[in-house]
């Protein structure tokens, strides 16, 4: 069967049920419309033959509404002629949601109750119920029956714990046979959830939103609002289910703990919809992150209060603490529409439809003495306005966010090209080195962190047979290093014939002011073939000759000083130097610990592979540089 096909089913049966369920199934059951009322209490009032004519005559006793402000007892009584199909024959009373406690008398006797009177009158919540009336109890041809009933402050209305909608649908008691007043009752139930299928729909969008949300931050785990959006709806979704549940149950009090946990969840829910708003609206993150904190305690606040007096009320104190986290939402929309963005103003046009749509039910609706608008008929359903306004704040909120991924997603494609140019740009630029020369054996390994790093070096042969070799790290990461070595090495191109500390000083000069605050370690060697080498350097970490760390004159590093001023130092014993970067002597293991310069010192004997494969394995953290350069005095020099 279509999706269509199963809709307009469910809706023709909706819209049918409520006439087949308040229509009398001719002489099986009889509709108890027409009763009288009296405040007070005794349980005189119950015997058939209390004369009740002075009280107040009134429809059939239903749920309280959530704004009424009667507590106490209430008697109910009626007198109903039987047909002759129900005399001398096993009945039974049908009743729709009746909150609170109440208890049912049949000429006199009780035949039901629902909840308890001691030690304080208390019951789960409301739903459809069926009491047995023996035929024994029933005289002909007129039945007198009361109900007696306690009624608190009401607040029965608190939504999370009406998700199935069966308390929805209200009727009037019905006296029948009991196999005719069950099957009535089942039908008040399917149409009460039926009726309400719009509001369980708008959960269920909630619950798609946020799994959409999460599945967003799965991707992108630092931006905290999807989590905070997708924890807002599934919240939303999960907490009347959990209600509903509940609800369902024959043992959770409405006055209990269970309820008021779930009330103090559903607070915690709405407090995560401010914090989103902060990471939104950036003008205001930090008066909404206090608010959000602050709405929290005021909830759970209102819950002990609640709690405390036992009952559910509707005091201005609760009235009060429900009514603030409106103003730090209407805070974080006012700052969404100063920043003058397309998105940011589509979620606070969105959210401010949502707190009025609150307002008109919570306050102006009953200011004003006209429909709250939470149950406008749609066909044979009905649609509650705030379970609306918030889909469609959750709904815009989506697609901004989704299209600002998407935006983010182009801009991340666009750098990784980037990124992807500036790393051929960079191998081509290393690659460029000779490692073979007369003379010499050049070993040289370079592994970036990422795509792109800020390690350099440079080979150059000189006309004497003599090699220059410049290594450096350019502190920081990612496209704007990678930028800056490619300056220091075009600075390198024509400058192969100066000395280290002259050529130091060179590039000092040439990279003043243009690495932003950071700086650039470099050390320059000039080796000659009779196994001699002068070197300075600035701020490098020391060359290695033969496993033992080089004495040298630290300068400043490049960049720093325009006056920086570089000493050479002349060694006069061939064998092998190797140069490093910090990336080597700052691998981190694990536990958090540095390979450091003791392991390192014992590394430098080894091939520069090994070293470098050995920093890897104990963990890489930043570009991991080794150059080694050994005099080969039997070699023959064109």
């Amino acid at each position: 069967m279509s999706l269509r096909s199963w809709w307009l089913g469910a809706s023709l049966l909706a819209f049918a049920l409520p006439f087949l369920a308040q229509a009398p199934a001719k002489s099986d059951v009889v509709v108890l419309n027409t009763w009288r009322v009296h405040a007070g209490d005794s349980l005189s009032w119950a015997a058939p033959g209390f004369d009740d004519s002075q009280w107040q005559l009134t429809d059939a006793p239903v749920r309280e509404n959530i704004i009424s402000a009667y507590s106490g007892f209430r008697w109910y009584r009626t007198t109903v002629a039987l047909p002759a199909t129900l005399q001398g024959r096993d009945l039974a009373i049908g009743f729709g949601p009746l909150d609170e406690v109440f208890e049912v008398y049949v000429e006199g006797v009780s035949v039901g109750r629902f909840g308890h009177w001691m030690p304080r009158p208390e019951s789960p919540f409301d739903r459809n119920l069926t009491f047995a009336v023996p035929a024994k109890l029933i005289p002909v041809p007129a039945v007198h029956i009361a109900i007696r009933r306690w009624t608190g402050p009401s607040a029965t209305s608190l939504f999370p714990y009406y998700t199935s909608g069966a308390a929805r649908f209200p009727h009037p008691p019905e006296l029948g046979l009991l196999s005719t007043v069950n099957a009535r009752n089942r039908l008040y139930t399917f149409t009460g959830i039926v009726r309400n299928f719009p509001w369980n729909l708008c959960l269920f969008l909630m619950l798609a939103s946020g799994c959409v949300a999460l599945v967003l931050f799965s991707v992108q785990r630092s931006r905290i609002e999807y989590l905070l959006l997708g924890f807002f709806c599934v919240g939303s979704f999960l907490d009347p289910l959990i209600g509903g549940l509940l609800a369902s149950n024959q043992s959770v009090m409405r006055r209990s703990w269970a309820p008021m946990l779930v009330y103090a969840a559903y607070s915690l829910v709405n407090c995560s919809s401010i914090l989103f708003l902060s990471r939104l609206c950036l003008r205001f993150r930090h008066w909404l992150e206090m608010g959000a904190i602050l709405c929290l305690l005021l909830g759970w606040t209102a819950v002990y209060v609640i709690a405390a007096q036992a009952t559910y009320t509707n005091s201005s104190f609760v009235g009060i603490l429900a009514d603030v986290p409106v103003l730090f939402l209407l805070l974080g929309a006012y700052g969404l529409l100063l920043e003058q963005e397309a998105g940011s103003v589509a979620i606070a046009i969105a959210l401010v439809v949502r707190q009025v749509g609150d307002a008109w039910v919570n306050h102006f609706s009953n200011l004003f003495g006209v429909s709250d608008l939470r149950f406008m008929p749609l066909g044979p359903m009905v649609v509650d306005i705030r379970a609306v306004t918030e889909v469609i704040f959750v709904f815009v909120t989506l697609i901004v966010l989704c299209l600002r991924y998407r935006d983010e997603q182009f801009r991340q494609v666009a750098l990784e090209q980037d990124i992807g140019s500036a790393r051929r740009m960079q191998e081509q630029l290393l690659g460029g080195n000779p490692l073979s020369l007369p003379g010499y054996s050049i070993e040289a390994v370079y592994r970036p962190a990422a795509e792109v790093g800020g390690d350099f070096y440079r080979t150059l042969p000189l006309a004497d047979g003599s090699l220059l070799v410049v290594v450096g790290d350019v502190s920081g990461k990612g496209l704007d290093a990678a930028m800056l070595v490619a300056a220091v090495l075009g600075s390198l191109a024509n400058e192969a014939e100066r000395a280290p500390a002259s050529l130091l000083a060179y590039l000092n000069q040439a990279v003043m002011g243009r690495t932003g605050g950071g700086f650039i370690t470099a050390c320059c060697a000039h080796f000659k073939p009779g196994g001699s080498m002068v070197i300075a350097n600035a701020g490098h970490i020391s060359p290695y000759l033969d496993g033992r760390e080089l004495a040298l004159e630290n300068g400043l590093p490049l960049g720093v000083s325009a006056d920086a001023h570089y000493t050479e130092t002349t060694i006069q014993t061939g064998g092998t130097v190797t140069f490093l970067s910090d990336g080597v002597v700052e691998a981190r293991n694990a536990m958090g610990e540095l390979l450091g310069f003791e392991r390192t010192t014992a590394l430098t004997r080894k091939p520069a592979a090994e070293i470098a494969d050995a920093a890897q394995r104990w963990g890489q953290q930043d570009d991991i540089t080794v150059l080694t350069v050994a005099w080969m005095p039997n070699a023959s020099i064109a």
